[in-house]
């Protein structure tokens, strides 16, 4: 049933849910291996969590094949969409691909599939952690 639900969202829509997923997941490993000061919490987060990190992770995954036919085609769709907003910081293209990432993350996510979820979200800490 997950599935279905998560199917007939937008593209936008599970980029929004996958954002938070990916935010708290990057928040959680930051607050387990840091000094617990504000200000190097969002810092240390903020490193991981913005769309020039996030599309340097998506392309890292693309070149290993790592998504399934279903999450390319997410992937592909978020990628293509038409987005109302801008990033100040990134490429549009950097923006597109991390809107791609995050649309897969939700995607899985909605679908219920925590086991890949949890995969997905390991593996992306594992490249931000070469950078």
């Amino acid at each position: 049933m997950e599935k279905l639900r998560a199917e007939r969202l937008t593209p936008v829509g599970l980029a929004f849910i996958g954002d938070a997923v990916h935010t708290l997941y990057v928040r959680e490993r930051v607050l387990e291996s840091s000094d617990g000061v504000i200000g190097t919490l969002h810092t240390a987060a903020s490193r991981q969590v913005n769309a020039r990190a996030q599309a340097a992770v998506f392309d890292e995954l693309i070149e290993r094949g790592v998504f399934t036919d279903e999450e390319a085609d997410v992937a592909r769709r978020a990628k293509n969409a038409h987005l109302h907003s801008r990033s100040k910081t990134a490429t549009p293209t950097d923006y597109h691909k991390a809107t791609a990432l995050e649309a897969v993350i939700g995607f899985v996510h909605i679908s219920g599939d925590t086991e890949r979820e949890k995969y997905l979200l390991d593996l992306c800490a594992e490249c931000q952690a070469k950078d």
